[in-house]
């Protein structure tokens, strides 16, 4: 062991000289600096494990074994690493379909957010919030603007008795009024909006939330996907 940490520190003192001579941002031979020392790192952190296996006494099979298993979980953790985005992404293709409803977001490589939404029958529903409020929404491209039935408008904080229904408005049950709402704070995945427009309609007029064209439209983009929606921030 003496001579290994010998040669351990020689090399280390050599590889230090070599950095503080060459200055910055020079190369080493093929290599920059910083491949320069990663290189002497490894090489010295695999001497070091190798010189610990053998003076362990153990057997040549069994330290060839102990090896391989150590390499087999840095290969596992480096392609994970390389390919976490890719996984992330295939997770949440998985746990959007197992939870109706439910928002998945990701975040790519370049930081850009998106959600994702399963289609439920023939519609886009997804659970989001209404100032802090857990709330449904249904994705409807043909409204205009973020319209809330008049009970889940009173869960948001409003009073639906103190509004006024003059706005008219074509749902799915005919047309109806509405009363007209702002500074609404709407989050669905990570997507936040903040002081929003949105319609309140009678519940007898309406079966849920919609997510209508004015949230839509203050996203870079959105799609759809056979069966999913992507909408990304």
């Amino acid at each position: 062991m003496n001579i290994l940490a010998f040669i351990v520190f020689g090399v280390l003192g050599a590889s230090l000289l070599v950095l503080v001579f060459n200055g910055n941002d020079a190369m080493i031979g093929p290599m920059t600096d910083e491949q320069f020392a990663g290189t002497v790192y490894l090489g010295l952190l695999a001497t070091v494990l190798a010189a610990g296996l053998f003076a362990s006494g153990q057997r040549f099979g069994r330290m060839a074994q102990q090896a391989g298993i150590w390499i087999a979980l840095l290969v596992i953790l480096v392609v994970g690493y390389e390919y976490r985005f890719e996984l992330q992404e295939t997770a949440s293709r998985v746990t959007s379909s197992l939870v109706p409803g439910q928002a998945v977001t990701t975040t790519s490589a370049e930081g850009d957010l998106s959600v994702t939404i399963n289609r439920n029958g023939r519609h886009f529903e997804v659970v989001g919030s209404v100032n802090g409020a857990r709330q449904p929404f249904m994705i409807d491209t043909g409204a205009s603007t973020i319209v809330l039935t008049q009970s889940n408008a009173r869960r948001a904080g409003y009073d639906p008795e103190g509004l006024s229904f003059q706005v008219p408005v074509a749902t799915a049950n005919g047309t109806t009024l509405a009363a007209r709402i702002s500074g609404v704070d709407i989050t669905v995945g990570g997507i936040e909006r903040q002081n929003m427009v949105a319609l309140v309609a009678r519940d007898d007029q309406l079966d849920t939330n919609l997510l209508g064209m004015n949230f839509l439209d203050t996203l870079s983009s959105f799609e759809f996907q056979r069966d999913r929606m992507i909408l990304r921030n």
